[in-house]
């Protein structure tokens, strides 16, 4: 009870996330090695899909809820056209990894942040960060600090529904 009452009180404090416009492309090139699944992708192939970028650490609590909330929308949008990538920060975090994978029982791509990647989004040095991202590869809104799950779920359903709106047009 009172590792949750510290939780709460971190997650209190840190507030909710400040949510910035932003007008960044998403390098299509960059490669990423994922570690659940064991293979390589590029943001190419995520064209078309509304993609929820994350960067966390396993030493930052309100890292730790986003990821669990993150398998929620997951389930919940993935068949609508959403994907997600968390990309942990942390030195040497390959050997926790497939650990964490497995006990939060994520189903979405995780990955460790290079150089190459943490540059593209402009090196985050709060955490967590979260990146929207539509499905032309625009990003669209940058979270920094705890996200907030009815935030995250607001802004994926409003991109979902621009490609929705735009197909039927």
């Amino acid at each position: 009870m009172r590792k949750l009452s510290i939780l709460l009180a971190v997650i209190f404090f840190v507030g909710f996330a400040h949510v910035l416009a932003a007008k960044q492309h998403l390098p299509w090139d960059l490669k990423i090695r994922v570690f659940n699944g064991d293979k390589e992708l590029k943001f190419e192939d995520f064209k078309g899909k509304v993609l929820l970028v994350n960067f966390f650490a396993t030493y930052c609590p309100p890292c730790q809820v986003e990821l669990l909330e993150f398998t929620d929308l997951y389930r919940k949008f993935n068949g609508q056209g959403l994907e997600i990538i968390s990309f942990m920060v942390d030195q040497g975090g390959e050997r926790v990894l497939p650990h964490l994978i497995h006990s939060k029982g994520i189903k979405y791509y995780v990955a460790i942040a290079d150089e190459a990647v943490l540059s593209a989004f402009e090196w985050p040095d709060v955490l967590p960060t979260t990146f929207l991202v539509d499905q032309n590869g625009q990003i669209v809104k940058k979270f920094v600090g705890y996200a907030g799950k009815r935030d995250l779920e607001k802004a994926i359903i409003e991109l979902l529904n621009r490609k929705s709106s735009e197909t039927k047009g």
